[in-house]
């Protein structure tokens, strides 16, 4: 990947974290008040916000950010229970979830994907098969079990695939991951939405359950047969296989910052992305290029903080991730696609409801 990868960001933060408290106190013309922030949610997003975390601590010493990986749901609940500053999310605020956490509001910080990985004997890991998220959702509704059923041989001619039964990886903690790789079977799948639907841990058909992208980029790189998801970082990171995806253009399109950023430009064309982007990429765009399973990343905000200062070290945070931030250095090298400019105004509106 280049710069900070997922592995060296996991060694950066852990330094920065033991760091921090011999960092000198700010003067007192520091622009942000000295303070501890945590963010804490999304696996996918962890490698963006740790790299985030460590810059943004060599420009302001006396703003202590700490950052965990522990899953989307962990992110929004605990974001409104107040236990962590920003919960990081790969899921939006659906309804129920504004139902339920009437203090949250979700600010959209990049874009990355959900992405199939597989691991067949005789496909070598550069090769990008051609699935259908219809497929895709049999397979994880159990009615395509082995890798020599003829469909991936219709789709993929050229290659041989074997004998060998499908272990199916999914997440078990609440995942964001999940949620939208859900939604694209939702959305694809007429069987996956009567009997499963989008959800953060939804009741799996079948499957292994690992906890984080971490547990189940092992558990397929190490199982013969073995087939998972994870955001595109992952699959930089590791040099996994994976999926090119049918679109709703009819294309098969392989995850990338371009085919992401392709599909979230598209959506945002079509004049009716809600303004508090509570509405998922995936599917219903018609960029040719577009990948089909692309998602805002969110991090979650309670609205009413306990105080001026708190408040404003966080919105300093958050300006400076939507600003120099989305520079390539950070998002691209990780496995993100910045945010379009188009979608600021409406971002910078949603953070002002935090006090």
């Amino acid at each position: 990947m280049g710069g900070l990868t997922i592995a060296s960001a996991v060694f950066a933060v852990s330094l920065f974290a033991s760091g921090c408290a011999k960092s000198k106190a700010p003067s007192s013309s520091s622009k942000v008040p000295a303070g501890t922030l945590t963010i804490s949610g999304s696996t996918m997003l962890y490698p963006l916000n740790s790299v985030w975390a460590v810059e943004y601590h060599k420009l302001n010493p006396g703003v202590t950010i700490s950052v965990a990986g522990t899953g989307s749901g962990f992110g929004i609940s605990n974001a409104a229970d107040g236990n962590i500053t920003i919960g990081a999310s790969d899921a939006y605020l659906t309804k129920s979830f504004k139902k339920r956490y009437p203090n949250l509001v979700n600010i959209p910080v990049a874009l990355d994907d959900a992405q199939v990985i597989y691991n067949i004997p005789g496909i070598p890991d550069n090769v990008n098969l051609k699935m259908t998220p219809k497929l895709v959702a049999e397979i994880y509704m159990g009615k395509i079990t082995n890798w020599d059923n003829p469909v991936f041989k219709k789709l993929n001619p050229q290659y041989k695939f074997p004998n060998l039964h499908i272990f199916v990886v999914h997440r078990a903690d609440a995942s964001g991951t999940t949620f939208d790789f859900t939604s694209l079977l939702t959305d694809t799948s007429k069987a996956w939405a009567s009997k499963v639907g989008r959800s953060l841990s939804p009741d799996w058909p079948v499957g292994s359950g690992y906890l984080g992208s971490d547990a189940v980029v092992a558990a397929v790189k190490s199982t013969s047969g073995g087939i998972g998801y994870v955001g595109l970082g992952w699959v930089m990171e590791y040099h996994l296989a994976s999926a090119a995806l049918l679109n709703k253009a009819g294309n098969y399109v392989v995850g990338s910052v371009k085919t992401i950023a392709a599909a979230a430009n598209s959506a945002l064309k079509q004049g009716d992305f809600p303004a508090d982007f509570d509405k998922s990429i995936v599917w219903n765009v018609s960029a040719k290029n577009a990948y089909p399973d692309s998602n805002f990343e969110f991090w979650m905000i309670n609205k009413k903080q306990p105080n001026a200062g708190v408040t404003k070290s966080i919105k300093d945070l958050v300006n400076w991730a939507l600003g120099p931030g989305q520079d390539a250095k950070y998002t691209v090298k990780t496995g993100f696609a910045p945010l379009p400019k188009s979608v600021l105004p409406n971002v910078k509106k949603l953070l002002a409801q935090v006090k």
